[in-house]
């Protein structure tokens, strides 16, 4: 390599160390236009790219770079990265395999590899992986929670449980191990604490729209908007909606056209940066959602809450946060899991359902009249549809 470009190559590692990805990539580049096999400038290439989320390109230089040393662990670990990031979750589990191969027992290979299966719809195989890492680090707390959270969502209760058990003995605060323990057990009495929330959206941001459409059949926001149209079919037009736990802007993108200006708030600051990218939120908040109501100095005419209330266990709070920054007549539009038994009630999955008279008796405290409940199909679990209410509740005058 010559003295010019040892110096571009510097150049390169200073600005990647400053985590300048953009220019460490166009100087790596630069390098490369004259060495194409170098390696080594090839995967710093490939991790500059990963920081940039230009997932695609990143997996592709490493896939090159896996070609001329297929002997390096690191290089295939970082193929099943990107690969995994960029969903392309079969090529990813062989990169991972074969970076096991190159270095076994490794635990963070494992424990990617288990996380890749899982999120790639092989929960047989992941099962397998975190199995394999407990073996090796019995005290591995993510390892713990998250093959827990599988064996729960199996359907494996007795395993869940006695796996939560174990967590909670190494962290005692772990919010997400508590709440889910005390849905198996049917012991919570209160909504889960919004880290737990929070990270649980976090973690499933990057697959989140297309687990939820493709594998789960979601059709929560599709079952709102045309149970408003049913109910206003002339569509009279709003000023202002509130999406409370918008998500990725599933709901924004169909409540949108209805509206003249929308604002959507949701706990996921991974969630509200893809909302953000629909391009359909004049103001994105990332909070709690009954926070964000008693904060806010707005009113609006329309609140809809897609697949949120499911998350609360006593629903007064945010009723009373909603009538409080609600214009006379203007619409809540929510949904809610059907509940079986008065009041709420935690289910299995950590979960909430609530009873259709304690939602209409709370909606006649906070002075709302029920203008539409319907029963319906929300999306799969397993083989099964989980069963929900829909509902528009029109507040008839100021609680400011």
């Amino acid at each position: 390599m010559s003295e010019d470009l040892q110096q571009v190559y510097a150049w390169a590692l200073e600005a990647h160390d400053q985590e300048d990805f953009s220019r460490a990539a166009e100087l790596y580049g630069q390098i490369l236009d004259c060495f194409p096999d170098a390696d080594l400038v090839l995967y710093n290439q490939g991790l500059a790219l990963y920081g940039l989320g230009r997932f695609a390109e990143s997996a592709a230089v490493f896939a090159r770079v896996a070609e001329i040393r297929q002997d390096d662990a690191d290089t295939w670990f970082n193929l099943g990265l990107a690969l995994k990031q960029d969903q392309r979750y079969p090529e990813a589990m062989q990169a991972y395999k074969q970076a096991l191969l190159l270095q076994p027992g490794d635990m963070d290979i494992l424990f990617n590899l288990a996380n890749c299966c899982r999120e790639g719809g092989q929960p047989g195989q992941a099962a397998i992986y975190y199995q394999q890492l407990l073996t090796e680090e019995p005290d591995h707390v993510s390892g713990l929670n998250n093959f827990a959270y599988l064996c729960h969502l199996q359907g494996e209760y007795q395993r869940a449980e006695e796996l939560y058990q174990r967590l909670l003995q190494l962290e005692p605060d772990h919010s997400g191990a508590r709440h889910m323990l005390a849905a198996l057990q049917g012991t919570a009495e209160e909504s889960p604490d919004n880290a737990y929330v929070r990270d649980l959206f976090d973690q499933y941001s990057g697959n989140f729209e297309q687990s939820l459409l493709e594998k789960l059949e979601y059709r929560v926001p599709e079952l709102l908007s045309a149970c408003l149209h049913r109910s206003f079919p002339e569509n009279p037009g709003y000023e202002h909606c509130l999406d409370l736990g918008c998500g990725t802007g599933l709901a924004g993108v169909l409540f949108r056209p209805l509206c003249r200006k929308m604002t959507g708030v949701d706990l996921s600051g991974k969630m509200v940066a893809l909302a953000r990218k629909k391009a359909v939120y004049d103001e994105l908040v990332t909070g709690d959602v009954v926070q964000f109501l008693q904060d806010s100095q707005q009113r609006y005419d329309l609140v809809i809450a897609a697949d949120v209330l499911t998350y609360l266990a006593d629903l007064s709070p945010l009723f009373s946060a909603v009538a409080r920054k609600i214009l006379p007549a203007g619409l809540f539009v929510f949904s809610t899991e059907h509940g079986e038994t008065p009041g709420w009630k935690i289910r299995p999955t950590g979960r909430f359902a609530h009873h259709y008279d304690y939602v209409v008796g709370l909606g006649e405290k906070f002075g709302a009249e029920l203008l539409c409940s319907e029963k319906a199909r929300l999306r799969k679990e397993g083989d099964d549809w989980i069963i929900g209410d829909l509902y528009i509740l029109q507040f008839l005058c100021n609680n400011a």
